[in-house]
């Protein structure tokens, strides 16, 4: 009798099913695993940007909730133009924001000896330095809050801008007061020593203030009557906002005369977004000549374009809402935050970031400030 042979092993079927399920099963666990890493990215991102913007929003509403309303108080907000495209015109604004507020001692004393370390800078603060105010006279910090642009050099940087905050005492006759018709020179940046950097990779900083006729209760809206928010501010009615310059400049319909005082705002919206340089490289671009009539933008990769509530691209130097995103087409409307449609070349980077808005309560009416 023949004994029947038994097989082991796989057929060349068997085992070409086998890779192919495997295949399948690494390819699902790469999709989660790359899934799971997407949205840890964009977490890890928004979170960093956040506390980024977190820290300006802060100080900059602190600064305005001191904002001193006697006779020697005052707050200026304009827009600067700058050109950072080397046309010679000037196509970008960022906000300037200048203001006066009290000093305590311990500021008092830091801001002396930053000025004395910029005369000499081995100059030491000695042990057990106090600073005395008497109440009569209190000392006042003049405060500055700008953006200047990061590059003009670097196409894909120069749409962003860098925030610079700097102060001085104003009984100070030694520094150059902030409103000096030369503080800024002729490169439009501040000048060594007086300001500090606070965070860079600024794509877009609005500031609007409610004036005593601003209804904010239904939105800020930044219209021509009284009701609307003002987008600058001149607490003396100077003229001081060069409205020739940019229409957002103009002086508001709904703020009074000051007299004896300066005209505080009764509230301030600051909204700042943030976009880092590792951001930029998952930027998208325009796909192709864009015109200042063109409302659907052919971009490269049109996931690459955000789909929040009130999304806003830039595209050089103009701001675009966004409406729609249809595959690599993206519906917008054009001319937004104060910007002008223009055309743009294929290749231009689509720019976008995370937004944080906050508001500030500011005290018109601190009579006493010996607190």
């Amino acid at each position: 009798m023949k004994r029947s042979t038994l097989r082991t092993g796989l057929t060349l079927v068997e085992l070409t099913i086998a890779l192919g399920l495997l295949a399948l099963l690494m390819l699902f666990v790469i999709q989660v695993f790359d899934g799971a890493l997407s949205t840890w990215r964009n977490s890890e991102t928004r979170r960093s940007v956040m506390e980024a913007s977190s820290v300006v929003t802060e100080l900059v509403t602190t600064d305005l909730r001191g904002v001193e309303g006697g006779p020697r108080g005052d707050l200026l907000l304009e827009w600067v133009m700058f050109d950072t495209d080397g046309d010679g015109v000037r196509e970008t604004k960022w906000p300037r924001l200048r203001l006066v507020r009290q000093a305590s001692g311990g500021q008092v004393a830091r801001v002396r000896h930053a000025a004395r370390l910029a005369s000499d800078p081995k100059a030491k603060l000695a042990d057990g330095e106090v600073v005395q105010l008497t109440a009569q006279s209190p000392e006042q910090l003049e405060v500055l809050w700008m953006v200047a642009p990061a590059s003009v050099t670097d196409k894909d940087a120069r749409s962003t801008g860098i925030l610079w905050r700097g102060e001085r005492l104003t009984t100070d006759s030694s520094s150059k007061s902030i409103l000096a018709h030369d503080f800024f020179g002729g490169s439009n940046l501040p000048p060594a020593g007086v300001t500090s950097e606070v965070t860079g990779g600024v794509l877009w900083m609005g500031v609007l203030l409610a004036s005593q006729s601003t209804i904010v209760h239904d939105g800020w809206k930044t219209t021509s009557q009284p009701s609307g928010a003002a987008t600058s501010w001149d607490a003396w009615s100077k003229d001081r906002p060069n409205a020739s310059m940019h229409a957002w400049n103009e002086r508001h319909v709904g703020t009074t005369v000051a007299k004896t005082r300066p005209v505080l705002p009764r509230r301030a919206r600051i909204e700042i977004e943030i976009e880092r340089p590792i951001d930029r490289l998952r930027r998208t671009r325009t796909a192709d000549v864009i015109d200042n009539q063109v409302v659907a933008v052919p971009v490269d990769d049109g996931k690459r374009i955000p789909l929040e509530s009130d999304a806003h691209i830039l595209v050089d130097a103009e701001w675009m809402k966004v409406v729609n995103v249809d595959g690599d087409k993206v519906v917008v409307e054009r001319g937004r935050r104060g910007t002008t449609p223009v055309g743009h070349q294929k290749g231009a980077m689509v720019h976008w970031g995370l937004r944080m808005v906050t508001e500030a309560t500011i005290a018109a009416h601190r009579e006493d400030w010996d607190l």
